[in-house]
């Protein structure tokens, strides 16, 4: 149960209740995936708009993250799922499913990650999948950089360490807080897809 209480939406003036919600306003068409991340507003903002301020910068933040790292929409969600998994932040994993799979990704790349089968991935992605363990633990080494040069320039690979970053940081406020996912965990194996 989260360590604090969550902003409630009328709480907030009417020109910033926007930013409780999630980035996407659809509605999924008939037929379309169960589990598409469509509208609402998330716990994770609901926990972070206690301060205002900082919501607003981060959401700022994240979004620059999220649409200059210079990298495809699989591969950002490769890096965030992998974030998420070596970070054990569940909260993380349960959005960003949802999000890669939305984005044409398959279950089986997901559950590369999860099961630590990354010889199941495209090399790129199990470059991006190594540097990200290790930028987890605050161990990347020459050999992990090197890795992921193979794949891609300097600009994007400064992109994979700032989303990086700021998808850690974020598993670990989540984690700190205890916020609560808004419904049952998808698992680590996907078993509640």
């Amino acid at each position: 149960m989260v360590r604090t209480s969550y902003v409630d939406p009328e709480d907030l003036p009417a020109n910033k209740r926007v930013l409780l919600d999630t980035l996407s306003d659809d509605v999924p068409e008939e037929g379309e995936r169960e589990h598409s991340l469509c509208g609402g507003t998330l716990n994770v903002y609901r926990a972070i708009g206690r301060n205002l301020p900082l919501l607003e910068g981060f959401r700022s933040y994240a979004s620059v993250a999220w649409g200059e790292s210079g990298l495809s929409p699989h591969d950002r969600e490769v890096v965030i799922l992998s974030i998420a998994y070596h970070a054990g932040s569940s909260y993380e994993w349960q959005q960003h499913v949802r999000v890669a799979l939305d984005a044409g990704m398959e279950p089986e790349q997901l559950l590369a990650i999860s099961r630590e089968e990354t010889d199941r991935l495209p090399p790129e992605h199990a470059a991006i999948n190594a540097y990200v363990e290790r930028f987890v633990d605050g161990r990347v080494t020459d050999e992990t950089h090197k890795r992921l040069t193979e794949h891609y320039d300097e600009a994007v690979i400064i992109g994979i360490g700032m989303l990086s970053g700021c998808y850690l940081g974020l598993a670990r406020v989540l984690q700190a807080l205890d916020v609560d996912l808004e419904s049952d965990f998808v698992g680590w194996d996907l078993e509640n897809l």
